[in-house]
């Protein structure tokens, strides 16, 4: 789910504020006229040891230290590896709200509200995440 969310943040606000999005049954369900991303032979998804967060940030040059910060968050989440000081209670946030929130889109709004929470945070000088804040 942290991909997905992060994703949606980052085509909306950095790559087209008017993108629209789909719930798809299944990859072959991608209409022809939609960019896909996140799964097995869509335009945008893994390369190498890259998530899709990490691949649209390349594509489409976007090199602020928050975004680059995020990513170092959505690669855990989505493919575990290095984790980084906020990634448990993100998961818990993001399973609490997994476990409460039925609605898809309602979900992956509040769900965006974190992610979009945490690249304020993360765009302060010297940021740092701690239980003080």
């Amino acid at each position: 789910m942290g991909g997905s969310v992060g994703m949606r943040l980052l085509i909306r606000r950095f790559i087209d504020p008017q993108a629209t999005f789909l719930w798809l049954e299944s990859p072959a369900a991608c209409p022809d006229e939609a960019l896909g991303f996140d799964f097995d032979g869509a335009r945008f998804s893994h390369v190498g040891d890259w998530v899709t967060f990490e691949v649209l940030l390349a594509s489409f040059g976007l090199e602020q230290a928050a975004l680059k910060r995020l990513a170092t968050l959505v690669h855990f989440l989505d493919v575990g590896g290095v984790q980084p000081a906020e990634a448990s209670g993100v998961e818990s946030v993001l399973k609490g709200l997994r476990d409460s929130v039925t609605d898809d889109d309602r979900l992956l709004n509040l769900a965006t509200a974190v992610f979009d929470g945490l690249y304020t945070v993360f765009q302060a000088p010297h940021a740092t995440v701690s239980a003080d804040d």
